[in-house]
Protein backbone atom coordinates (compact mmCIF):
# COMPACT_ATOMS: atom_id res chain seq x y z
CA UNK A 1 0.00 0.00 0.00
CA UNK A 2 1.45 3.39 -0.81
CA UNK A 3 1.54 5.54 2.13
CA UNK A 4 1.27 9.83 1.63
CA UNK A 5 3.49 11.81 3.09
CA UNK A 6 1.12 13.90 5.56
CA UNK A 7 1.30 17.93 5.70
CA UNK A 8 3.68 19.59 6.88
CA UNK A 9 5.04 23.16 7.12
CA UNK A 10 7.26 24.33 5.50
CA UNK A 11 10.17 25.84 7.65
CA UNK A 12 13.07 26.99 5.77
CA UNK A 13 16.10 24.67 6.64
CA UNK A 14 19.45 24.94 5.24
CA UNK A 15 20.93 22.02 3.12
CA UNK A 16 23.56 21.30 6.18
CA UNK A 17 20.88 20.06 8.16
CA UNK A 18 19.68 17.71 5.93
CA UNK A 19 22.42 15.28 6.28
CA UNK A 20 24.19 15.78 3.32
CA UNK A 21 28.09 15.23 3.13
CA UNK A 22 30.87 17.55 2.37
CA UNK A 23 31.59 17.23 -0.97
CA UNK A 24 27.93 17.57 -1.82
CA UNK A 25 27.27 20.25 0.17
CA UNK A 26 30.40 22.22 -1.60
CA UNK A 27 28.75 21.16 -4.99
CA UNK A 28 25.68 23.07 -3.84
CA UNK A 29 27.38 25.77 -3.00
CA UNK A 30 28.62 26.06 -6.47
CA UNK A 31 25.03 25.33 -8.22
CA UNK A 32 24.70 28.89 -5.91
CA UNK A 33 21.47 27.17 -3.64
CA UNK A 34 21.11 29.19 -0.30
CA UNK A 35 17.79 26.88 1.10
CA UNK A 36 16.57 23.90 -0.40
CA UNK A 37 13.00 24.21 -1.72
CA UNK A 38 9.98 22.60 0.25
CA UNK A 39 10.13 19.41 -2.35
CA UNK A 40 14.21 19.15 -2.00
CA UNK A 41 13.46 19.48 2.56
CA UNK A 42 10.71 16.92 2.57
CA UNK A 43 12.29 14.35 -0.46
CA UNK A 44 16.40 14.51 0.80
CA UNK A 45 15.70 12.77 4.07
CA UNK A 46 13.62 9.97 2.95
CA UNK A 47 15.98 9.13 -0.08
CA UNK A 48 18.51 9.17 2.08
CA UNK A 49 17.22 6.68 4.27
CA UNK A 50 16.76 4.75 1.54
CA UNK A 51 13.32 5.18 1.27
CA UNK A 52 11.64 4.58 -2.08
CA UNK A 53 9.22 7.80 -3.26
CA UNK A 54 7.35 9.15 -5.32
CA UNK A 55 7.62 13.10 -5.54
CA UNK A 56 5.07 15.22 -7.14
CA UNK A 57 6.06 18.86 -7.32
CA UNK A 58 5.17 22.24 -9.63
CA UNK A 59 8.09 22.51 -12.29
CA UNK A 60 10.29 24.72 -11.22
CA UNK A 61 10.02 23.55 -7.35
CA UNK A 62 13.58 21.84 -7.72
CA UNK A 63 12.74 18.21 -8.69
CA UNK A 64 16.09 17.37 -9.90
CA UNK A 65 18.22 18.38 -6.85
CA UNK A 66 15.84 16.89 -4.75
CA UNK A 67 16.77 13.33 -6.25
CA UNK A 68 20.45 14.45 -7.29
CA UNK A 69 21.82 15.57 -4.11
CA UNK A 70 20.73 12.40 -1.85
CA UNK A 71 21.88 9.88 -5.11
CA UNK A 72 24.86 11.59 -5.19
CA UNK A 73 25.24 11.53 -1.51
CA UNK A 74 25.05 7.90 -1.07
CA UNK A 75 27.27 6.84 -3.78
CA UNK A 76 30.17 9.26 -2.61
CA UNK A 77 32.87 7.07 -1.50
CA UNK A 78 31.95 3.44 -3.11
CA UNK A 79 33.40 1.35 -5.45
CA UNK A 80 33.65 3.02 -8.68
CA UNK A 81 30.73 2.18 -11.72
CA UNK A 82 27.71 2.46 -12.41
CA UNK A 83 25.39 2.57 -9.71
CA UNK A 84 22.81 5.24 -10.40
CA UNK A 85 20.39 5.63 -13.61
CA UNK A 86 18.15 8.44 -13.94
CA UNK A 87 16.07 8.02 -17.27
CA UNK A 88 14.16 10.98 -19.00
CA UNK A 89 12.08 11.18 -22.01
CA UNK A 90 13.99 13.64 -23.50
CA UNK A 91 17.43 14.22 -24.91
CA UNK A 92 17.41 18.23 -24.30
CA UNK A 93 16.08 17.38 -20.13
CA UNK A 94 18.70 14.41 -20.48
CA UNK A 95 21.36 16.82 -20.92
CA UNK A 96 20.04 19.71 -18.81
CA UNK A 97 19.84 17.35 -15.58
CA UNK A 98 23.59 16.02 -16.57
CA UNK A 99 24.79 19.41 -16.10
CA UNK A 100 23.61 19.80 -12.75
CA UNK A 101 24.59 17.04 -11.47
CA UNK A 102 28.36 17.55 -12.56
CA UNK A 103 27.82 20.26 -10.86
CA UNK A 104 26.42 18.60 -7.74
CA UNK A 105 29.13 16.13 -8.26
CA UNK A 106 32.29 18.48 -8.42
CA UNK A 107 33.96 17.49 -5.40
CA UNK A 108 32.94 14.27 -4.86
CA UNK A 109 34.69 12.20 -7.49
CA UNK A 110 31.72 10.69 -9.51
CA UNK A 111 31.49 10.86 -13.12
CA UNK A 112 28.09 11.50 -15.02
CA UNK A 113 27.54 10.66 -18.19
CA UNK A 114 24.75 10.59 -20.66
CA UNK A 115 22.75 8.27 -23.17
CA UNK A 116 20.47 10.22 -26.18
CA UNK A 117 19.58 9.55 -29.67
CA UNK A 118 21.06 11.91 -32.07
CA UNK A 119 24.76 11.45 -32.17
CA UNK A 120 27.35 8.43 -32.31
CA UNK A 121 27.42 5.66 -29.70
CA UNK A 122 31.02 5.38 -29.65
CA UNK A 123 31.22 8.92 -28.36
CA UNK A 124 29.09 7.54 -25.84
CA UNK A 125 31.00 4.20 -25.51
CA UNK A 126 34.52 6.36 -24.92
CA UNK A 127 32.81 8.53 -22.40
CA UNK A 128 31.97 5.71 -20.34
CA UNK A 129 35.17 4.02 -20.22
CA UNK A 130 36.52 7.01 -19.04
CA UNK A 131 34.97 6.71 -16.04
CA UNK A 132 30.47 6.39 -14.95
CA UNK A 133 29.32 6.48 -11.61
CA UNK A 134 26.27 8.13 -12.25
CA UNK A 135 24.07 7.56 -16.03
CA UNK A 136 21.07 9.63 -17.36
CA UNK A 137 19.54 8.32 -20.25
CA UNK A 138 16.78 8.39 -22.52
CA UNK A 139 15.57 4.84 -22.84
CA UNK A 140 15.58 3.77 -26.62
CA UNK A 141 19.02 5.04 -26.49
CA UNK A 142 20.05 3.15 -23.24
CA UNK A 143 18.42 -0.17 -24.51
CA UNK A 144 20.64 0.17 -27.94
CA UNK A 145 23.92 0.60 -25.00
CA UNK A 146 23.03 -2.66 -23.20
CA UNK A 147 22.30 -4.84 -25.97
CA UNK A 148 25.75 -3.66 -27.25
CA UNK A 149 27.08 -4.33 -24.35
CA UNK A 150 28.62 -1.42 -23.91
CA UNK A 151 27.19 -1.14 -19.96
CA UNK A 152 25.23 -3.33 -17.59
CA UNK A 153 22.75 -2.49 -15.18
CA UNK A 154 23.94 -5.05 -12.43
CA UNK A 155 25.25 -3.34 -10.00
CA UNK A 156 22.99 -0.43 -10.20
CA UNK A 157 21.90 0.69 -6.29
CA UNK A 158 19.51 3.61 -7.23
CA UNK A 159 16.97 4.18 -10.20
CA UNK A 160 15.10 7.26 -10.82
CA UNK A 161 12.43 7.89 -13.38
CA UNK A 162 11.90 11.42 -13.99
CA UNK A 163 9.03 13.15 -16.01
CA UNK A 164 7.27 10.31 -15.30
CA UNK A 165 3.92 11.26 -16.50
CA UNK A 166 5.34 12.48 -20.17
CA UNK A 167 7.65 8.63 -20.02
CA UNK A 168 4.35 7.26 -19.76
CA UNK A 169 2.63 9.49 -22.13
CA UNK A 170 5.01 9.18 -24.83
CA UNK A 171 4.81 4.98 -25.02
CA UNK A 172 8.20 4.63 -23.07
CA UNK A 173 6.60 1.78 -20.81
CA UNK A 174 7.79 -1.26 -22.67
CA UNK A 175 11.39 -0.01 -22.58
CA UNK A 176 11.44 0.60 -19.43
CA UNK A 177 9.58 -2.71 -18.23
CA UNK A 178 13.06 -3.90 -20.51
CA UNK A 179 15.53 -2.12 -18.37
CA UNK A 180 13.98 -2.70 -15.39
CA UNK A 181 14.80 -6.19 -16.25
CA UNK A 182 18.36 -5.64 -16.38
CA UNK A 183 18.94 -4.53 -12.91
CA UNK A 184 18.86 -5.70 -9.90
CA UNK A 185 16.03 -6.12 -7.45
CA UNK A 186 17.75 -5.04 -4.71
CA UNK A 187 17.80 -1.37 -4.96
CA UNK A 188 15.97 1.89 -4.40
CA UNK A 189 13.27 3.31 -6.89
CA UNK A 190 12.06 6.72 -7.03
CA UNK A 191 9.85 8.40 -9.30
CA UNK A 192 9.70 12.59 -9.90
CA UNK A 193 7.02 14.30 -11.81
CA UNK A 194 5.40 17.67 -11.91
CA UNK A 195 1.72 16.19 -12.29
CA UNK A 196 0.51 12.05 -12.27
CA UNK A 197 -2.75 11.87 -13.87
CA UNK A 198 -4.89 9.64 -12.23
CA UNK A 199 -4.85 6.79 -15.86
CA UNK A 200 -1.76 5.81 -14.79
CA UNK A 201 -1.27 5.55 -10.93
CA UNK A 202 -1.42 1.41 -11.61
CA UNK A 203 1.11 1.94 -13.35
CA UNK A 204 2.82 3.82 -10.56
CA UNK A 205 2.42 0.18 -8.46
CA UNK A 206 4.44 -1.73 -10.88
CA UNK A 207 7.72 0.08 -9.96
CA UNK A 208 6.81 1.66 -6.53
CA UNK A 209 4.81 -0.82 -4.20
CA UNK A 210 4.33 0.56 -1.36
CA UNK A 211 6.22 3.85 -2.05
CA UNK A 212 5.77 7.39 0.18
CA UNK A 213 4.60 10.29 -1.67
CA UNK A 214 6.01 13.75 -1.18
CA UNK A 215 3.04 16.32 -2.93
CA UNK A 216 3.58 19.44 -2.55
CA UNK A 217 0.57 21.49 -3.96
CA UNK A 218 -1.88 19.94 -5.53
CA UNK A 219 -2.03 17.31 -8.22
CA UNK A 220 -1.05 19.30 -11.68
CA UNK A 221 -0.81 22.81 -9.95
CA UNK A 222 0.52 25.81 -11.70
CA UNK A 223 3.05 27.91 -9.76
CA UNK A 224 1.38 30.63 -7.86
CA UNK A 225 4.40 33.06 -8.76
CA UNK A 226 2.70 32.92 -12.58
CA UNK A 227 -0.06 34.89 -13.68
CA UNK A 228 -2.23 33.90 -16.36
CA UNK A 229 -3.63 35.91 -19.29
CA UNK A 230 -5.81 34.97 -22.23
CA UNK A 231 -6.49 36.47 -25.75
CA UNK A 232 -9.33 35.37 -28.63
CA UNK A 233 -7.28 35.40 -31.73
CA UNK A 234 -8.66 34.02 -35.10
CA UNK A 235 -6.19 31.28 -36.82
CA UNK A 236 -5.69 34.26 -39.49
CA UNK A 237 -4.73 36.73 -36.97
CA UNK A 238 -2.34 34.99 -34.76
CA UNK A 239 0.87 35.05 -37.05
CA UNK A 240 0.54 39.12 -36.77
CA UNK A 241 -0.67 39.25 -32.81
CA UNK A 242 2.09 37.12 -31.94
CA UNK A 243 5.12 39.04 -33.69
CA UNK A 244 3.40 42.06 -31.85
CA UNK A 245 3.44 40.92 -28.64
CA UNK A 246 7.38 39.65 -29.16
CA UNK A 247 8.25 43.41 -30.59
CA UNK A 248 7.10 44.34 -26.50
CA UNK A 249 9.07 42.09 -25.15
CA UNK A 250 12.79 42.72 -23.52
CA UNK A 251 13.61 38.94 -22.04
CA UNK A 252 13.36 35.81 -22.99
CA UNK A 253 10.30 34.72 -24.34
CA UNK A 254 9.35 30.70 -24.80
CA UNK A 255 6.30 29.88 -27.49
CA UNK A 256 4.63 26.62 -27.63
CA UNK A 257 3.55 24.71 -30.87
CA UNK A 258 1.81 21.43 -30.88
CA UNK A 259 3.22 20.10 -34.16
CA UNK A 260 6.74 20.27 -35.42
CA UNK A 261 6.08 21.80 -38.71
CA UNK A 262 4.15 24.30 -37.61
CA UNK A 263 6.86 25.24 -34.60
CA UNK A 264 9.73 25.12 -38.03
CA UNK A 265 7.26 27.56 -39.67
CA UNK A 266 6.85 29.91 -36.55
CA UNK A 267 10.69 30.44 -36.10
CA UNK A 268 11.52 31.17 -40.02
CA UNK A 269 8.63 33.70 -40.15
CA UNK A 270 9.66 35.23 -37.05
CA UNK A 271 13.51 35.30 -38.31
CA UNK A 272 12.78 36.88 -41.27
CA UNK A 273 10.93 39.56 -39.49
CA UNK A 274 13.87 40.44 -37.85
CA UNK A 275 13.21 39.06 -34.37
CA UNK A 276 16.00 37.10 -32.66
CA UNK A 277 14.13 33.91 -32.63
CA UNK A 278 14.85 30.09 -33.40
CA UNK A 279 12.79 26.84 -33.38
CA UNK A 280 13.69 23.76 -31.60
CA UNK A 281 11.83 20.15 -32.41
CA UNK A 282 12.48 16.36 -32.67
CA UNK A 283 12.82 16.77 -36.42
CA UNK A 284 16.16 18.89 -35.70
CA UNK A 285 19.18 17.17 -35.04
CA UNK A 286 20.70 16.21 -31.21
CA UNK A 287 23.46 18.34 -32.00
CA UNK A 288 21.39 21.25 -33.65
CA UNK A 289 18.52 21.02 -30.52
CA UNK A 290 21.86 21.63 -28.13
CA UNK A 291 22.97 24.73 -29.92
CA UNK A 292 19.86 26.41 -30.27
CA UNK A 293 19.17 25.40 -26.20
CA UNK A 294 22.67 27.53 -25.51
CA UNK A 295 21.76 29.99 -27.70
CA UNK A 296 18.64 30.59 -25.79
CA UNK A 297 20.21 30.21 -22.51
CA UNK A 298 22.81 32.82 -22.90
CA UNK A 299 20.72 35.26 -24.67
CA UNK A 300 21.80 35.22 -28.12
CA UNK A 301 18.29 34.15 -29.14
CA UNK A 302 15.65 35.46 -27.19
CA UNK A 303 12.30 33.90 -28.37
CA UNK A 304 12.52 30.38 -28.73
CA UNK A 305 9.51 27.97 -30.48
CA UNK A 306 9.15 24.92 -29.58
CA UNK A 307 7.08 21.53 -29.73
CA UNK A 308 6.01 19.93 -26.02
CA UNK A 309 8.77 17.42 -26.37
CA UNK A 310 11.37 19.87 -26.74
CA UNK A 311 10.00 21.72 -24.45
CA UNK A 312 10.33 19.14 -21.49
CA UNK A 313 13.97 20.11 -21.56
CA UNK A 314 13.86 23.65 -21.22
CA UNK A 315 15.01 24.79 -18.02
CA UNK A 316 15.92 28.13 -18.38
CA UNK A 317 15.70 30.52 -15.06
CA UNK A 318 15.19 33.35 -16.41
CA UNK A 319 12.06 33.06 -19.05
CA UNK A 320 10.27 36.37 -18.80
CA UNK A 321 7.00 35.20 -20.67
CA UNK A 322 5.69 32.12 -21.69
CA UNK A 323 2.95 31.66 -24.98
CA UNK A 324 0.91 29.13 -26.31
CA UNK A 325 0.55 29.80 -29.66
CA UNK A 326 -1.43 26.86 -30.11
CA UNK A 327 -3.65 26.04 -27.25
CA UNK A 328 -2.10 22.64 -25.57
CA UNK A 329 -4.46 19.48 -26.20
CA UNK A 330 -4.44 18.30 -22.22
CA UNK A 331 -4.30 20.10 -19.28
CA UNK A 332 -1.35 18.22 -17.76
CA UNK A 333 0.93 20.02 -21.03
CA UNK A 334 -0.61 23.45 -20.03
CA UNK A 335 0.45 23.06 -16.30
CA UNK A 336 4.32 21.73 -18.01
CA UNK A 337 4.57 24.88 -20.56
CA UNK A 338 3.62 27.73 -18.29
CA UNK A 339 6.02 26.08 -15.72
CA UNK A 340 9.07 27.44 -17.66
CA UNK A 341 8.76 30.70 -16.35
CA UNK A 342 8.07 31.50 -12.59
CA UNK A 343 10.91 29.41 -11.55
CA UNK A 344 12.53 28.76 -8.34
CA UNK A 345 10.05 31.76 -6.52
CA UNK A 346 10.37 33.85 -9.47
CA UNK A 347 7.41 35.87 -11.34
CA UNK A 348 6.36 35.00 -14.47
CA UNK A 349 3.63 35.30 -16.67
CA UNK A 350 1.91 32.64 -19.77
CA UNK A 351 -0.18 34.18 -22.21
CA UNK A 352 -2.14 32.43 -24.62
CA UNK A 353 -3.90 33.14 -27.76
CA UNK A 354 -7.20 30.98 -28.35
CA UNK A 355 -8.64 30.48 -31.58
CA UNK A 356 -12.27 29.70 -31.64
CA UNK A 357 -11.77 26.01 -32.16
CA UNK A 358 -9.73 26.10 -28.74
CA UNK A 359 -12.37 27.37 -26.53
CA UNK A 360 -13.31 24.19 -24.95
CA UNK A 361 -9.94 23.74 -23.80
CA UNK A 362 -9.56 27.23 -22.55
CA UNK A 363 -12.42 26.76 -20.65
CA UNK A 364 -10.73 23.23 -19.07
CA UNK A 365 -7.47 25.32 -17.86
CA UNK A 366 -9.60 28.24 -17.23
CA UNK A 367 -11.83 26.19 -14.23
CA UNK A 368 -8.61 24.55 -12.98
CA UNK A 369 -7.02 27.77 -12.52
CA UNK A 370 -9.80 29.25 -10.61
CA UNK A 371 -9.20 30.63 -7.61
CA UNK A 372 -6.11 32.59 -9.51
CA UNK A 373 -6.39 35.99 -11.48
CA UNK A 374 -7.08 34.78 -14.60
CA UNK A 375 -7.86 37.21 -17.48
CA UNK A 376 -10.99 35.78 -19.83
CA UNK A 377 -10.72 35.72 -23.12
CA UNK A 378 -10.94 38.86 -25.02
CA UNK A 379 -13.95 39.01 -27.69
CA UNK A 380 -11.46 41.25 -29.59
CA UNK A 381 -8.28 39.97 -31.10
CA UNK A 382 -5.56 40.40 -28.50
CA UNK A 383 -7.31 43.29 -26.85
CA UNK A 384 -5.88 44.14 -23.63
CA UNK A 385 -3.30 41.76 -23.67
CA UNK A 386 0.03 43.28 -24.43
CA UNK A 387 -0.78 42.61 -28.45
CA UNK A 388 -0.36 46.41 -29.39
CA UNK A 389 -2.87 47.14 -32.69
CA UNK A 390 -2.10 46.46 -36.37
CA UNK A 391 -0.24 49.52 -37.97
CA UNK A 392 -1.03 48.44 -41.12
CA UNK A 393 -4.62 48.26 -41.34
CA UNK A 394 -4.20 44.10 -41.58
CA UNK A 395 -1.89 44.16 -45.05
CA UNK A 396 1.29 42.07 -44.42
CA UNK A 397 3.56 40.36 -46.89
CA UNK A 398 4.27 36.83 -47.40
CA UNK A 399 2.89 33.57 -46.01
CA UNK A 400 1.85 32.90 -42.56
CA UNK A 401 1.79 29.72 -40.66
CA UNK A 402 -2.09 28.97 -39.87
CA UNK A 403 -2.98 30.77 -42.92
CA UNK A 404 -4.97 29.01 -45.78
CA UNK A 405 -6.88 27.35 -43.70
CA UNK A 406 -9.30 30.58 -43.70
CA UNK A 407 -11.53 31.54 -41.19
CA UNK A 408 -11.47 27.18 -40.49
CA UNK A 409 -10.21 25.34 -37.09
CA UNK A 410 -6.15 25.51 -36.71
CA UNK A 411 -5.08 22.70 -38.89
CA UNK A 412 -2.53 21.04 -36.76
CA UNK A 413 -3.72 22.72 -33.29
CA UNK A 414 -6.33 20.10 -32.56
Amino acid sequence: MERTCCKQRYIPVSFETLGLKKPILKGVRDAGYDQPTEIQQHAIPKVLAGEELIGLGQTGSGKTAAFGLPMLDRLCGGEPGLRGLIIVPTRELCVQVAENLRTYAKHAGLHVCTAFGGIDLSIQESAFKRGLDVLVACPGRLIDHLERRNITLENVEMVVLDEADRMLDMGFMPQIRRIFLRMPDERQNLLFSATLPQEVESLVEDFLPGAERVQIGRRSESAKTISHRFAAVSVHDKPDAIERLLRQEDGKVLVFCNKKIGCEKLGNMLKRAGLPADSIHGDKSAEARHACLGAFSRGRTRFLIATDVAGRGIDVDDVELVVNYDFPLVLEDYVHRSGRTGRAGKTGRAVSLVAPSERKLYEAVKAHLSGKEVKNAPSAPGRGYGLPKRRDGGKRGGRRPGRGGGRRAAAGAV
